[in-house]
């Protein structure tokens, strides 16, 4: 076989061994370590600059409010709408105590029908009804509304004269919907732990956990503006990191409900979050919230002409640049309307944290605001033992264990999903294809489909008897490199060959381990192209900001958050790189055109069968496609590769039996 690096000459004998040939191709003549990152960063940045000159170019109130309900509207799209708010919210005061300065009530509440969240109603005594309040949403903590931080918040806004009540989220403090009732244990991690474990599901069903998340706040807030103490037009709204992260879906989604708002330890903007890889829990992953132009300005903004205050702490993992940013963007804006109030930011010189200095910061824009004054009285924070603060014996499921829970809620999800993709009139390859495409904003079109290379480029080569190797890249359309090893018979001289495309995780970094399959197929008078998808083999991502590859809020997890913020995937993605890996082989000299196939085995599966399903493949798969109705419908699931196979909204686009069956009968090639 003739050298494509020597002009002229043959191959000669470079490698004894194929774990001698994987060597040779984790070293393409490309940057791969932060390839993919970069990739991102390019996709990201014009949408972000795009959003940034439409907020500049806001030129009174009536674009404002344009502008609002424009975000409001892509907002909602993004995380699957809301589901149904009752009007009347049933309520339960399992407890009332009397305490120096307030009476605090524990309630359960009806926030869905049969579906119920705990929370805790502190009273200031001898305040004059009605009188103002305050929602206090609860961020990432195992114990909730019992944690001393939120005690402290709760209690200090009190005694300034506010009614508070503090919610206790899902997956936090009595409200574990994984608790195991049989073993009388919470088996999983709690608080982010059943977050990211339901909203997968949710994201699978084209929704998010998100939406959860307001209805419950929103049913507490209706709530709350019941109470004969509480003055429906004078309440306010903070929380801290997660509970930051509530009350800006609250200020985009409801902030015509609230006199003024403090997030704390949340805001900052996307540019930021982005260049310092920051890891968004999963109820914080809009999917295609960035390529529709959300940013937190917009949350700002949402609640204008109503005060906001940004709590920020100076040493925060949201990134305090972003913040300031943020809040510079919204306040120049405000000031060019001539908004009496713009947003605006109070700082603490610490950690992510909701201390004392931003508490203080919170009574006082709330007492300014609701009571017309500064905050008056000294205060004297003294936490109660988590038990005082129960309203269902430490456990929502051990109080109503037949309820609703958001496992049901997934299944039923999953039922509607389905229902939309068999009214869809379109056939599998048309919703594949508007499946796997990034949002419409984005400058990448259907013609990645056809894509492959103009040519393969030869870094390595030689003789590994019985093979023949190459390892070569190529430069997929979207601007990724990809990278893969030729193996052929070493005596097939330069004849062209059936080829079949193979893919497994670790790409070339696992050629070794499978050297019988490789064997096997060149011994049959075939070859093989072994192909590294984006973050797999020799395009494994560099870590970023120090996090593990593949565990808990890995690098892999983050590149696949950013990406379904653009209204993209890791999955899809990976399964547009197989079809450019398709066409490419088979424009390449050494590959017989009409005999292509693949190959694939674990997560790689999933994107072999769907882009077998759309260029008319013949596929070698084990399983075919990851079953996602299971995903949804059993409580249980790995998260370990959810980068993998996180598809947002696969199952309203097609069922898995369907691409099952397509696979033996292939649909007209795209």
């Amino acid at each position: 076989m003739r050298s494509f690096l020597h002009e002229g000459q043959s191959l000669t004998p470079s490698a004894r061994t194929l774990w001698e040939v994987q060597a040779f191709a984790q070293k393409p003549p490309v940057e791969t370590a932060m390839e993919l990152y970069r990739y991102i960063l390019d996709r990201a940045r014009p949408c972000i600059e795009r959003a940034e000159k439409e907020r500049a170019a806001i030129r009174d109130l009536r674009e404002l409010k344009n502008r609002q309900a424009s975000v409001l509207e892509r907002f909602l799209q993004c995380i699957g709408g809301l589901p149904e708010i009752p009007q009347g919210v049933n309520a339960q005061i399992s407890a009332r105590r009397s305490y120096e300065g307030f009476t605090l009530e524990n309630l359960i509440l009806e926030t869905r029908p049969n579906y119920f969240a705990t929370g805790a109603l502190y009273l200031p005594k001898n305040m004059p009804a009605p009188g103002p309040a305050v929602l206090l949403v609860i961020g990432h903590t195992d114990a909730g509304k019992a944690d001393p931080e939120y005690q402290y918040a709760a209690q200090r806004l009190c005694a300034a004269g506010f009614a508070v009540l503090a919610l206790d989220p899902f997956g936090e403090g009595e409200r574990f919907e994984h608790y195991e009732l049989q073993a009388d244990l919470q088996p999983i991690q709690g608080c982010s732990g059943e977050h990211d474990l339901m909203d997968w599901k949710m994201k699978l069903c084209g929704a998010s956990l998100a939406r959860y998340f307001l209805a419950d706040a929103l049913a507490a807030l209706r709530y709350l503006k019941s109470r004969p103490e509480v003055d429906e037009n004078r309440v306010a709204l903070t929380g801290h990191s997660g509970g930051g992260t509530q009350t800006s879906l609250l200020m985009l989604a409801a902030a015509e409900e609230f006199a003024c708002a403090a997030p704390c330890a949340y805001i900052t903007d996307m540019r930021a979050m982005l260049e310092a890889g920051v890891d968004p829990d999963n109820e914080m992953i809009w999917p295609g919230s960035l390529a529709m132009g959300i940013d937190y300005a917009d949350i700002l903004l949402a609640m204008a002409p109503r005060p906001v205050l940004v709590l920020a702490n100076s040493n925060d993992f949201f990134p305090y640049e972003g913040a300031l940013r943020a809040v510079s963007e919204a306040q120049a804006l405000g000031q060019k309307l001539g908004l009496q109030d713009p947003p605006r930011i109070a700082t603490a010189q610490s950690e992510h944290a909701f201390g004392k200095t931003l508490v203080e910061a919170a009574v006082t824009l709330f007492s300014n605001v609701l009571l017309g004054r500064a905050p008056q009285g000294d205060f004297r924070f003294a936490p109660l033992p988590p038990k005082a603060l129960e309203a269902a014996g430490g456990c929502i499921l051990k109080a109503r264990p037949n309820m609703q829970t958001l496992q049901e809620e997934a299944k039923r999800l999953m039922e509607d999903a389905q229902k939309a993709c068999l009214a869809d009139g379109r056939a599998l390859d048309a919703r594949l294809r508007a499946l796997l495409l990034p949002h419409p904003d984005s400058a990448i079109d259907e013609e990645i489909y056809r894509a492959g290379a103009d040519r393969f480029t030869v870094y390595r080569e030689g003789l590994c008897a019985p093979y023949a190797y190459l390892c070569v890249s190529w430069l997929q359309k979207e601007g990724l490199y990809l990278n893969s090893v030729l193996l052929r018979p070493m005596l097939a001289g330069d004849a062209p060959l059936p080829t079949c495309v193979m893919l497994w995780p670790g790409g070339t970094a696992r050629i070794a381990e499978h050297s019988q399959l490789i064997h096997r197929e060149v011994a049959s008078g075939r070859q093989v192209l072994i192909c590294d998808l984006p973050g797999e083999g020799a395009l494994t991502p560099a870590k970023l900001g120090g996090s593990d590859l593949y565990i808990s809020w890995s690098t892999l997890y983050k590149l696949n958050a950013y990406l379904i913020q653009l209204g993209d995937s890791l999955a899809a993605l990976r399964t547009r790189c197989v079809l450019s890996a398709l066409n490419a082989a088979k424009k390449y000299e050494l590959v017989q055109q009409d005999a292509v196939s693949l190959y694939a085995e674990g997560d790689m599966q999933t994107y072999a069968a769907l882009a077998s399903v759309l260029s008319c493949t013949p596929a070698e798969l084990s399983q075919s496609v990851q079953d996602y109705k299971d995903i949804v419908t059993q409580t249980w699931h790995d998260q370990t590769h959810t980068h993998a196979w996180a598809l947002p909204g696969a199952l309203r686009a097609f069922d898995p039996d369907e691409v099952r069956r397509a696979l033996t009968a292939p649909q007209t090639p795209v």
